[in-house]
Order: C-alpha cells, then sequence, then structure tokens
C-alpha cells in the first residue's frame, strides 16, 4: 500500500478483533467490511474507497467509534505495579520531560528521579526512555 497510495483497499475478513482492524488501518485499508457483509455493502465500499472515502461495516464503525470515545484510563488503573509517585513520573516522561526537569517540577532531587526512572523501566520491562513514552502513551498518560 506504501508503494501505491493511490490505491485504495477495502478489507474483507471474518475476524472481529480491534488488534487486526487497526493493523489494516495503519497499513492504510480505507475500507473494512466483515465477512457477512451482502453484495450492495461491497460494492457501496468498493466505490466510496475508490472515490478517496473511508467506510466501515457498521458493526465496526460501531466498535471505532467506541474506541476514540472512550475515556483514556485513569493513572490509577494503568500500570498497578507502580507507585503513585512512579506513575507521575512516568506521565512526565511521556509528556517529555527530562529528569531534570521532573526534580524540579516535584521538588526531588535529581538522583531520587534517577532512581524512580529506573525503577519505572524494571518494573514496565522496557530498555530505555522512548519504550517507556510509548506504553505510557498508549496507556492514555500525557495525551
Amino acid at each position: 500500500m506504501a508503494d501505491s497510495p493511490h490505491i485504495g483497499v477495502v478489507m474483507l475478513t471474518m475476524s472481529e478483533e480491534d488488534a487486526t482492524l487497526f493493523a489494516a488501518m495503519r497499513a492504510g485499508a480505507r475500507g473494512f467490511l466483515l465477512k457477512g457483509a451482502n453484495q450492495a455493502e461491497i460494492v457501496r465500499a468498493i466505490q466510496a474507497v475508490s472515490h478517496g472515502e473511508a467506510i466501515f461495516g457498521p458493526a465496526i464503525a460501531r466498535r471505532v467509534t467506541e474506541f476514540f470515545t472512550a475515556p483514556p484510563p485513569s493513572d490509577d488503573t494503568a500500570f498497578p505495579q507502580l507507585t503513585p509517585r512512579e506513575r507521575e513520573i512516568l506521565a512526565l516522561i511521556a509528556a517529555g520531560r527530562s529528569n531534570p526537569q521532573i526534580a524540579s517540577e516535584l521538588f526531588l532531587s535529581p538522583k531520587t528521579v534517577r532512581n524512580n526512572v529506573s525503577n519505572i523501566f524494571a518494573k514496565l520491562h522496557v530498555a530505555d526512555r522512548t519504550e517507556a513514552i510509548i506504553r505510557a502513551r498508549d496507556a492514555g498518560l500525557a495525551r
């Protein structure tokens, strides 16, 4: 799809899993129908996508809408293995703050921040700040 962005793709699948839907969207599919779609729905989807529109079957559209309108997880439920202070620091990391900025903002010593960051990386099983930021943002922190 990346080689030919002018070609519209409609995915017809029996999978109703969100992971499949979002993987297809990330890959560039502009239409997504479940296998039970009737001929009229399929023709309509092909025509819509050929005109540059995005189209989803009713069940898929409902799931996409629910996904994007659902509130992000609260800080208390995201990463229950972290202490409240570690969640607070992780949110600041995800917001792009450096360790010195976090120390200043939370009135902590730089060494305390470094220790907390190390604990966060270990508890989340991430190797670096980038991985921690991705995990935090995926969980709804620092949007």
